[in-house]
C-alpha cells in the first residue's frame, strides 16, 4: 500500500486549508488524498506483478496470430496505449484480459477501481468510453468482447451497480476476487499485502496532526484528553 510518510507535502493545500482554517493541517490532509489517489496506481502495480510472465509486453506482436495460446494473459493501460492495431481515442482501459479456454476466446475490457461510489456524470463518461473502445475495436480481431467494471474491495455486484449509478448491467460489474479469479491470481495475498501499511499510516497521520498547535490546543482544552494536559 502507498504510504503517507512517502507524500511530499503540498505548500498548495487548496480547500482542505480552506475547510479547516489551518495550512498545517490541510497540508497533511492534502497528503492523505494523494496517498488515497497513488493506492490506485500501486494496486495497478501489484496485479501486474501478481500476473508476472502472462503480463503482454508487446500487445501488436500478441495478437498478431489468429488464435492464442490457451491460458489467460493481460496487457496493462500503457501497453494498449502503445498498440497500433487499436485505435483507443485516448481512453485506454485499464486492462484488456485476453483468456482462451476449448477453443473460446474473450477479451475482457476492464476499468479497476478502488472504490466503487461515483457521480453520476463520471459514471456515464468512464462507461460511454468502454463501450467506444469495444465498438471500434470488436472487429479488429477474433474475440468476444466483454466490459466489466471491477470495484476491487467490493465483494457484492448490485453494490457496484448501484455505485455506478446504474450505468452498468449486472453482468458487467465484478468484484475484486472474481477479478483475481479470471486472471488466475490470489486475491487474499493482494489484500494482505495492501494493508500491510496501513498502522503505519495511522501512526504517522495521529503523529503529525498532533504536531500542530491547534490541534494540541484542543486537545488540552478537551477533558477526555490527557496526552497533552
Amino acid at each position: 500500500m502507498a504510504k503517507v510518510a512517502e507524500r511530499k507535502p503540498k505548500f498548495s493545500t487548496g480547500g482542505y486549508e480552506r475547510v479547516f482554517g489551518n495550512k498545517q493541517l490541510g497540508s497533511l490532509i492534502t497528503q492523505v488524498h494523494a496517498t488515497s489517489i497513488s493506492n490506485g496506481n500501486e494496486l495497478e502495480k501489484l496485479i501486474k506483478s501478481y500476473v508476472g510472465a502472462r503480463h503482454i509486453e508487446k500487445l501488436d506482436e500478441f495478437l498478431s496470430g489468429d488464435s492464442m495460446p490457451e491460458g489467460v494473459y493481460l496487457a496493462s493501460k500503457s501497453v494498449v496505449k502503445k498498440c497500433i492495431l487499436f485505435d483507443t481515442k485516448e481512453n485506454e482501459p485499464d486492462f484488456l484480459v485476453f483468456a482462451r479456454r476449448n477453443g473460446t476466446q474473450t477479451c475482457y475490457v476492464i476499468e479497476l477501481k478502488d472504490g466503487h461510489v461515483f457521480d453520476t456524470k463520471k459514471a456515464a463518461a468512464e462507461y460511454g468510453n468502454l463501450q467506444d473502445f469495444v465498438q471500434t475495436n470488436a472487429s479488429k480481431i477474433p474475440y468476444a468482447f466483454s466490459i466489466k467494471v471491477v470495484g476491487f474491495n467490493q465483494k457484492d455486484r448490485e453494490a457496484i451497480v448501484i455505485g455506478f449509478k446504474n450505468k452498468i448491467a449486472i453482468q458487467e460489474a465484478m468484484t475484486g476476487r472474481e477479478f483475481c479469479d479470471l486472471i488466475e491470481i490470489n486475491y487474499n495475498r493482494i489484500v494482505e499485502d495492501r494493508t500491510s501499511d496501513q498502522h503505519e499510516n495511522l501512526e504517522y497521520f495521529v503523529n503529525e496532526m498532533t504536531k500542530i498547535p491547534a490541534v494540541q490546543a484542543i486537545l488540552r482544552s478537551n477533558p477526555h484528553a490527557t496526552t497533552f494536559r
